[in-house]
């Protein structure tokens, strides 16, 4: 029972049976398959496909001594083909020989390149390249036997006949090609003197032919034709001919179109300025100078009346522009605003981003206003309450104040029981409306609105003096920042 229990080590390769002790077993040298002794011995070797392990006898190292030594034989008789089959055999009944290994690959070494070198050759002999072809067969000679040797001699006396011959056709052939060359040539000389060397004397007689310039459009359009041909013949013969041309027509503009375009005209006299005559390029240059001038007097007292009108952004950019214009001049006596320019704009700047902070405080003093107007009218219903910033402008003499309101410049009367103003008195004060003041100014009747100040007595009734004093401290307060921003807006331009 225990004997079934215990496990199978190994198995027989040749009759598949267990095999029960390590005494009776042998093992492939090659492959290291299991065996029984007697199936070994049966079988003269290894059962497994493929594996050429053998049992040999004295007489079978005998026999493949003797296979190796023909061999080499057929091997120096160049019979690669016999010894290759004869070692495919040796070798299967002893694979693990190296010698027959090495004759075998020797001969599979020898007879490939008997094959390249023969393949070669009948390439070349079929392409005629007879040349090539003999090289490739005095090679293989070599590793051909007796009846391949006949074949290689047979095609080199073939070759040999053929080569004189065939140069003397190449010869034949070069001379012709030489001369069909040289016709070639002459006529792709001609075509390329046609082409290139009188191209440029052709695309000149093209231009001139075609220039007929008699204004400004059709002259820049010539002009700019002239330049392509200068950049496409740089250093052509006709160089001088197209540059007195460019010249002429912008000397003509400069001097005939500086009134309508002063920049046009400066960008062509800055051209032609060395080729000019001192005396001639000073007249021409005065003249673009003196209207560029006037062109930036008069963006500068545009942009001074902007200003005045409170159009600051317009302004700006009328004093932006008159800037583009000194920066063309920089050399001469206009450049020397530069200074008061770039003051002007950056105060240009400042009204500008103040414009926004001014809205916004005018906006805030009209919801304090409300407030305050708010806080009157529920302590007395039906009132119209106003605070009021003004300056005294004059004194009437029945005790009404005239004010002028310095936002609006609106003028005012006011009457003040409990108090006195002098002229030229800033006041802020809380107002009731009591109808119009009318009045004659060298005998013009004169009709204003008419305010009466509220006493601090008929205040403390209608709402809390903390409430209104804090009201009127923030209107204040907004008022001077208004004011100030005022004085910048009302600020001239240098």
């Amino acid at each position: 029972m225990d004997d079934l229990l215990k496990p199978v080590k190994n198995i027989c390769t040749f009759c598949q049976m267990p095999i029960k002790n390590d005494a009776e077993a042998i093992f492939c040298n090659s492959c290291s398959s299991p065996y029984h002794r007697d199936c070994w011995a049966e079988n003269k070797g290894c059962a497994v496909y493929g594996c050429g392990e053998k049992i040999r006898d004295e007489n079978d190292e005998v026999t493949i001594r003797e296979a190796i030594i023909n061999i080499e034989y057929l091997i120096n008789r160049n019979q690669f083909s016999e010894a290759i089959f004869e070692g495919k055999q040796y070798l299967k009944l002893d694979r693990r020989n190296s010698e027959l290994k090495n004759l075998y690959n020797k001969a599979v070494a020898l007879i490939n390149n008997k094959i390249n070198l023969m393949s070669s050759g009948d390439e070349a002999f079929g392409n005629k390249d007879y040349k090539a072809a003999e090289i490739y067969y005095k090679n293989v000679i070599k590793y051909t036997d007796e009846t391949e040797t006949n074949f290689v001699n047979t095609r080199l006396d073939v070759i040999r006949e053929k080569i004189p011959e065939q140069r003397r056709r190449r010869l034949y052939t070069n001379i012709l090609i030489i001369v069909v060359i040289i016709a070639i040539l002459s006529a792709l000389g001609y075509l390329g003197y046609y082409t290139f060397i009188l191209k440029e004397d052709r695309d000149y007689a093209e231009l001139v032919k075609t220039d007929k310039a008699n204004d400004l459009r059709t002259m820049e359009k010539m002009i700019g034709k002239y330049e392509t041909f200068l950049r496409n013949y740089s250093d052509g013969k006709n160089k001088s001919k197209a540059l007195d041309r460019i010249n002429n027509y912008s000397f003509q503009i400069a001097s005939n179109y500086y009134k309508e375009d002063w920049k046009l005209a400066l960008k062509y006299y800055n051209k032609i300025k060395s080729t000019l005559d001192p005396e001639e390029a000073k007249i021409l240059f005065n003249n673009i100078y003196n209207v560029a001038y006037g062109e930036y007097s008069q963006k500068v007292s545009n942009g001074k009346k902007l200003n005045g009108l409170g159009k600051f952004s317009e302004s700006l950019n009328e004093l932006n522009n008159a800037k583009l214009i000194l920066t063309v001049f920089p050399e001469t006596a206009m450049y020397r605003d530069i200074n008061i320019l770039e003051a002007n704009i950056s105060l240009l700047n400042k009204k500008i981003s103040s414009v926004v902070k001014y809205n916004e405080l005018e906006r805030e003093i009209r919801e304090q206003d409300k407030m305050l107007v708010n806080l009157s009218s529920s302590g007395n219903p039906g009132s119209i309450t106003r605070i009021i910033s003004a300056r005294v402008t004059e004194i009437r003499d029945d005790g009404i104040y005239l004010c002028r309101e310095p936002d609006s410049r609106t003028v005012v009367a006011i009457r003040n029981n409990d108090g006195d103003y002098t002229v030229g008195q800033a006041i802020l004060v809380n107002t009731e409306r009591k109808g119009d003041y009318n009045y004659k100014d060298f005998g013009k009747e004169i009709n204003l609105a008419l305010y009466e100040v509220i006493s601090d007595n008929v205040e403390e009734k209608l709402y809390s003096s903390d409430e209104r004093q804090s009201i009127l401290e923030r209107i204040n307060n907004l008022r001077d920042q208004k004011v100030k921003i005022d004085s910048l807006f009302k600020l001239n331009l240098l």
